[in-house]
């Protein structure tokens, strides 16, 4: 399983990110990581993103298994409540991002 995140917007404009593959993760990060992404429910959400909401964080969650990719998206209002832990974790492990 790889996982990517990308956190940006807020009142700094600030790009963080991180990108994760079980295979090459300590086993026991690996095994919350993917409990994590399956208690998310990455698959049942989508675009959530309000609408004018400036300095606002977006984050954006791309999970790939095997060869099928998920990615949801949404801002600080709209995150899912399932959703929560899994970003909770990928913020703490978010680095700073140069913009492409």
């Amino acid at each position: 399983m790889r996982v990517r995140f990308q956190q940006s917007g807020g009142y700094a404009g600030l790009l963080r990110g991180c990108e994760f593959d079980t295979e090459s993760l300590p086993p026991r990060e690996a095994r919350v990581l993917r409990s994590l992404v399956k208690k998310s429910n990455i698959k049942g959400n989508q675009r959530l993103i309000t609408k004018d909401a400036r300095d606002l964080r977006t984050y954006s969650i791309t999970v790939e298994i095997n060869k099928e990719s998920n990615n949801v998206s949404f801002d600080e209002m709209t995150v899912p409540k399932e959703v929560r832990e899994l970003l909770n974790f990928l913020e703490a492990r978010a680095n700073p991002q140069k913009p492409k």
